[in-house]
């Protein structure tokens, strides 16, 4: 009988599996005017995986039940602060930002 005190093979499975899919993290903090969230979501662009640092609000102007709960926006580090994850590919020049209509309820015309 083994006695170590290890988790069963199927919750180690689990646990990497969670493990693989993670793609970014969040912290809980408070300030004067409330709470938030900081973090890092890892971003795919062409096969360069690159770590951005973002910034988490409860929606305080939520006027309907489809409205977003929370809004994550991009940190104000410059790109150049951002951390490459893996170099799996050279560094390749991002495309134009393309100005996309949004409602009221947060989600892009396009993808309602």
């Amino acid at each position: 009988m083994n006695t170590n005190s290890t988790k069963p093979q199927n919750a180690t499975d689990k646990s990497q599996e969670w493990r693989n899919r993670e793609i970014g993290a969040f912290w809980k903090k408070k300030n004067d005017k409330g709470s938030y969230c900081t973090g890092y979501v890892v971003v795919d662009e062409l096969g360069q995986k690159t770590k951005k640092r973002v910034i988490m609000f409860a929606n305080k102007n939520k006027s309907k039940d489809n409205s977003p709960d929370f809004i994550v926006y991009l940190s104000n580090e410059t790109e150049e602060q951002s951390k490459p994850v893996a170099a799996t590919a050279p560094p390749v020049k991002k495309p134009a930002k393309v100005a996309v209509a949004v409602d009221d309820d947060g989600i892009p015309d396009d993808l309602a």
